[in-house]
């Protein structure tokens, strides 16, 4: 008789996916709980390999045959059946658990999380890597499984990359650590899946207890320095911003000066991004030059939909920042740009505050153009003051171009940022930014 006991599975997005393949080369048993439909492909792979399926947690009984549950970001941990599984000796994990059976003797481990900017900053120095002629991979968060790490033949990698969000950091354990973590900024965020946001700030704060050295945002990130262990940012500190402008920016390293020109990152935000990997390469990786990392980012672009530029022939300037979904995104798109400004804003705010929306959109816009779920409550906040731009709510993205277009001035910006979820309207951000983009060639391209 086997008496194995078997593994959940919660969730069968990418993440979830991974998990369930690679516990099947385990010959692990496993249940699998997903309420949303299963593609016919996927049915027949969980058939042959014997998953026992639920298509709600409330099916699962007899929890005294379970080892662990693995769980998959999007699930929110507050549900009741997690607390049924601890109370059961079920140990709850994610993904990031199985990197403790990478060989640490020849790999660093860089953990990389933060509100907004952290797949920018991680593809920067994913490129960065590969630059050096260094076997580097970048996963978590950005897309890529962290269990496609054991799929691979690769060897080893000298540098492995994880951007991480909150869901994932709730689930680390003590014998999971990185040599390096980074902690770029904390804002108010998914507010829907935390009681506060002193839960949320906690939870991101909390990576500092599995890392050797933590590197975090002095600006909203409170952490008590320590020039060994936990190493502030700042574009005043080691590396210091002395001025920038739209194409380029200068910082200051020992009294010398050094200029980047920066003709795809735009805005006081990848300028940040800049600095802070320069800084960690510092901690990380010794043996290269100023001057080499100043030529580098000269010809780097930044990543789809987030400040996203978009190359049309038309006298206007048009930005996909699709990326942008909370409040705190959209302010650093606005803050990299002057003024005459039409945002496309809205969606789902999961929970966040609008008050203070009047001063962030004050001088610099010419109309603020909302969609999705949540625009009638952000129009009845926005009405009660005597704002300097025109507000209108639209049904499309369609529409709102369709307005604009009609309206549009020289030198004007269209700037899609809008400071919410997307799943209301549109599959995901992805989504969103290529509608934005097909819609703008097709609507302003010039003969």
């Amino acid at each position: 008789m086997n008496n194995q006991k078997s593994d959940i599975v919660f969730g069968y997005g990418i993440t979830g996916k991974s998990i369930v393949q690679y516990l099947a080369r385990l010959n692990r048993k496993i249940t699998l709980i997903e309420n949303k439909p299963i593609s016919p492909e996927d049915l027949f792979f969980l058939e042959q390999h014997h998953i026992q399926i639920f298509h709600d947690e409330k099916q699962l009984k007899n929890f005294h045959n379970y080892e662990n549950c693995y769980v998959s970001p999007g699930i929110d941990l507050r549900k009741p059946f997690f607390r049924e599984c601890l109370d059961n000796h079920i140990q709850l994990r994610n993904d990031t658990y199985f990197l403790n059976q990478i060989d640490r003797s020849k790999t660093k481990l860089i953990a990389v999380t933060g509100t907004n900017g952290k797949t920018t900053f991680c593809t920067l120095l994913q490129n960065f890597f590969i630059k050096l002629k260094l076997k580097s991979k970048l996963v978590g968060n950005v897309g890529t499984p962290i269990l496609d790490l054991f799929f691979s033949e690769e060897e080893y990698n000298e540098f492995i990359i994880i951007e991480l969000s909150s869901y994932q950091i709730e689930l680390l354990k003590e014998e999971t650590r990185f040599d390096f973590g980074v902690i770029l900024n904390i804002e108010p965020d998914h507010l829907d899946r935390y009681d506060s946001f002193e839960s949320y700030r906690d939870t991101k704060i909390s990576l500092k207890k599995f890392c050797d050295v933590i590197l975090f945002d002095k600006e909203s990130v409170p952490i008590k320095s320590n020039p060994d262990k936990a190493i502030p940012l700042g574009i005043d500190e080691s590396y210091i911003l002395q001025s920038w402008d739209a194409k380029s920016f200068l910082f200051k390293h020992e009294e010398k000066q050094f200029r980047i020109d920066t003709p795809y990152l735009k805005g006081i935000h990848n300028i940040k991004n800049i600095l802070y990997i320069i800084k960690l390469l510092d901690c990380a990786y010794k043996q290269i030059s100023l001057e080499k990392i100043v030529l580098f980012f000269s010809t780097q672009r930044g990543i789809e939909h987030r400040f996203e530029q978009i190359e049309v022939n038309h006298p206007n300037i048009f930005i996909n920042d699709s990326k942008a979904t909370n409040i705190a995104s959209t302010a650093s798109a606005l803050n990299s740009l002057e003024n005459n400004i039409h945002l496309i804003f809205g969606g789902e705010l999961k929970n966040q505050s609008v008050v203070g929306l009047e001063k962030l959109f004050q001088n610099k816009l010419v109309s603020l153009n909302l969609i999705g779920k949540d625009a009638e409550s952000i129009l009845t906040y926005l009405n009660k003051f005597n704002n300097s731009f025109e507000i209108n709510y639209f049904n499309s993205l369609k529409d709102v171009l369709t307005y604009l277009k009609k309206i549009l001035k020289r030198n004007q910006i269209i700037l899609l940022s809008p400071g919410c979820a997307s799943k209301d309207m549109f599959k995901n951000y992805e989504d969103r930014g290529n509608q934005f983009k097909n819609l703008v060639v097709e609507m302003f391209k010039c003969n």
